[in-house]
């Protein structure tokens, strides 16, 4: 999605579940659960639905940029809906999440572990230029990076901290009740179709 893969890159998957209603009334089943099957160059993250509306209205940049992206592989017919709703819901709470991830990704990769390769200063860079421009524009656009040397990568955590002073996103959602009545009625659905 980000356009910026090459022969040995891997795969990773973001896949939505909807857990049984009737196993996570009665309390058999946690909906707040995600868990991952690595298959190889391949990583399953499933995601239950619950999670992802839960984790979404918090802004978590693992799961804003689930629901987002523009490869689908299998398509869900309530999926234009999630989204429509998701974009409804960005907030600020968003920047945490980004900066959180830029910053540990930097201490642990380039500072701690000593590997400052392009390719790892690039997929930092990547996703805090994204959240600059989710808080900048309200948009969440997957472009490709290059170049990015570690030196650059303050200097871009320092731009994302101006976004976000600056952002006229709201501070937090403001369509939260939209997107659990979704949840609410995907639920409802599943254990009408299990009474039936």
């Amino acid at each position: 999605m980000w356009q910026m893969d090459h022969p040995g890159s891997d795969i990773d998957l973001f896949i939505a579940v909807l857990a049984p209603t009737n196993a996570v009334l009665r309390g058999e089943i946690n909906p707040d659960v995600s868990w991952v099957n690595y298959t190889g160059a391949k990583d399953q993250n499933y995601h239950e639905l619950g999670r992802i509306v839960q984790q979404a209205l918090k802004g978590n940049w693992n799961y804003l940029s689930g629901v987002m992206s523009p490869i689908v592989l299998k398509d869900w017919e309530h999926l234009a809906e999630l989204r429509r709703l998701t974009e409804r819901n960005y907030s600020k709470q968003c920047y945490y999440s980004i900066k959180g991830l830029a910053e540990h990704n930097y201490r642990k990769y380039v500072i701690n572990e000593r590997d400052d390769s392009e390719k790892r200063c690039n997929t930092i860079a990547r996703t805090v230029l994204m959240g600059c421009r989710l808080l900048e524009k309200g948009l969440i656009e997957y472009t490709p990076v290059k170049g990015t040397k570690p030196q650059d990568i303050p200097m871009l955590i320092q731009a994302l901290d101006s976004a976000y002073k600056e952002s006229k996103l709201p501070e937090n959602p403001q369509h939260e009740d939209e997107l659990r009545s979704f949840l609410l009625k995907r639920r409802v659905e599943d254990l009408d179709e299990t009474r039936k």
